[in-house]
């Protein structure tokens, strides 16, 4: 991520195309002489003068040597479409030391999983196999996009789906609330056997009657 890396790259292709095991990639110095046959590592800060090039220019007559573009790019061909790209990729050999930031150990994907008994919702971090939040923004991204069916997936089978009440009447998911024996509008002789029917109470004084609320799947 830094410009002794780009240096670096070229410094590898050039000591693997011609047979070296080390190669001076050292950032904002000059070198002199050709690569592998003049030793510059005695004196690694040249001064400027004659005789004295960049590292572009001291790899690079060693990469053209050897058939590879001067500059460290090459063409390449599309893994997909068998086409040559339209303009030409930087790549080389540098050294790497693997730290824990691999897209493979960041993943956090889960299908179900423990929710929050307060909200319905994924309970956080990886270590309690909870889910990445999905709210506001990310459902109006897909609002925009106009995948209802991956909206209804997200927030209703893979994450707060829930069992709610609406009336018939008004349409409200708000008002509705657990029958009870004490309403003098409603007069059951018994319970349904899946517990008190929900009822609107505005509806109920309007109407003079039970006004039953339907269940409906929501997030």
């Amino acid at each position: 991520m830094t410009i002794g890396m780009l240096i670096e790259s070229m410094a590898g292709k050039s000591a693997v195309s011609e047979g070296f095991t080390r190669a001076d990639a050292s950032t904002f110095r000059m070198y002199k002489g050709r690569y592998g046959f003049d030793d510059n590592e005695k004196d690694p800060f040249l001064d400027p003068g004659k005789g004295r090039v960049e590292a572009t220019e001291y790899f690079g007559k060693t990469l053209a040597k050897n058939g590879f573009q001067r500059l460290g790019t090459e063409i390449m061909y599309s893994g997909f479409h068998g086409t040559q790209l339209e303009t030409d990729i930087f790549i080389g050999i540098i050294y790497y030391q693997r730290l824990r930031h691999i897209v493979g150990d960041k993943a956090q994907v889960r299908a179900r999983g423990p929710i929050d008994k307060v909200t319905h919702q994924p309970v956080q971090g990886g270590a309690r196999h909870g889910g990445i939040r999905f709210v506001e923004m990310e459902r109006d991204s897909l609002l925009a996009h106009g995948t209802a069916f991956l909206l209804h997936d997200r927030l209703m089978r893979c994450s707060d789906f829930d069992m709610g009440f609406v009336c018939p009447r008004c349409g409200s998911i708000l008002t509705p609330q657990p029958s009870t024996r004490q309403t003098s509008l409603i007069k059951e002789e018994r319970p349904r056997l899946d517990g008190e029917p929900w009822v609107c109470p505005l509806c109920t004084q309007q109407e003079g009657r039970p006004v039953r609320c339907h269940t409906i799947p929501i997030p």
